[in-house]
């Protein structure tokens, strides 16, 4: 990954562009643009599953397993049906509240983790009842693998 101050530089990019869109062109063109992003996350996704040959729990378990400079994560439960994680810190949140750009990581950021799962496997339900972009403490991810 870029050290954290490109990846600062292009978010701030990502907010100056979405506000221009958006005043030039309504936010619905936001929403455009935000939903190709969207697009291109469930495709990358789909052929991560796919190399892997698997997009069963574990293999997501094993997606966040990885040391991450931008989050603080703590698993809180996985089995072959759930996986449950909280995120305490997160440096998207941080930024884009600072930057009073929240709405902005919500369709860029946090709507990234419903289409990830979208293309990993359709079959995973996402439950997300707190987020640290919208001021909640923590992102409480629960992940179940339906039937």
């Amino acid at each position: 990954m870029a050290d954290m101050s490109q990846w600062r530089c292009k978010h701030r990019e990502l907010i100056f562009a979405c506000r221009v869109i958006e005043d030039r062109f309504g936010r619905g063109a936001v929403d455009a643009v935000a939903a190709e992003h969207m697009r291109k996350v469930r495709e990358a996704f789909a052929r991560k599953a796919a190399e892997a040959g698997r997009n069963d729990l574990a293999a997501l378990a094993h997606e966040f397993s990885a040391p991450s400079e931008t989050h603080t994560k703590e698993v809180i439960r996985q089995t072959d049906r759930v996986f449950e994680v909280r995120i305490t810190r997160c440096a998207h949140a941080e930024m884009f509240r600072e930057w009073n750009a929240a709405d902005v990581g919500l369709r860029f950021m946090c709507a990234g983790d419903e289409a990830m799962i979208a293309g990993f496997n359709p079959k995973i339900r996402l439950e997300r009842p707190r987020l640290l972009m919208n001021g909640d403490a923590c992102c409480h991810f629960i992940y179940t693998l339906e039937d």
